[in-house]
């Protein structure tokens, strides 16, 4: 085979691959759209529109990881809802409401803040604290449970950094300690 035509035949199966490739992509993409929607309704009440899609989207796949996590499903209806600032006496990361409907049955939602008294929270901080909610639900939902906190004590030398400085200069000219003393 001449030189030219090794080229041009390694070019079509590169493209040929490479559609085969998009083509794969795009149909376990649909494929996920399909199946693989969140079971929770997640509402981002923010007005950029990419920062609200990748907010949805790591929320989703938290609460599909949660849900593989737990024993059961949660008996009660619950929808997530993500706003700038939680405003109750005081701003929080999030909360969560529960109440009956008007047919008995129990329906719960998550509100998560994004800033809270005016630093805005990281992606991980705000999935600590829709894991946090979430669970408590579950919890709560299963029947009573028992939440054992473990605390780490401070390291022992952050006491000793502040003594230090507090201590006067060594090396500081003898008059401007009689001055200070005066």
């Amino acid at each position: 085979m001449p030189k030219r035509q090794r080229k041009h035949a390694s070019r079509l199966t590169c493209l040929l691959s490479c559609s085969r490739t998009r083509v794969i992509v795009a149909f376990t993409w649909m494929i996920s759209r399909l199946h693989g929607d969140c079971p929770v309704p997640i509402e981002v009440l923010i007005s950029g529109p990419w920062r609200r899609r990748s907010v949805e989207r790591r929320l989703s796949h938290a609460i599909r990881r949660l849900q593989r996590v737990l024993p059961a499903p949660l008996p009660l209806d619950v929808a997530v809802v993500v706003q700038a600032i939680i405003m109750t006496e005081r701003q929080v990361p999030g909360c969560y409401h529960i109440s009956q409907q008007p047919d008995g049955s129990r329906f719960a939602l998550i509100r998560l803040g994004l800033q809270v008294d005016g630093r805005r929270l990281s992606a991980d901080e705000l999935l600590a604290v829709l894991a946090e909610q979430y669970i408590a639900l579950a919890m709560q939902s299963i029947g009573p449970s028992l939440l054992v906190p473990i605390d780490l004590d401070p390291p022992p030398s952050s006491g000793l950094q502040r003594s230090a400085a507090l201590r006067p200069d060594p090396l500081a000219p003898q008059r401007d300690r009689a001055e200070r003393r005066a």
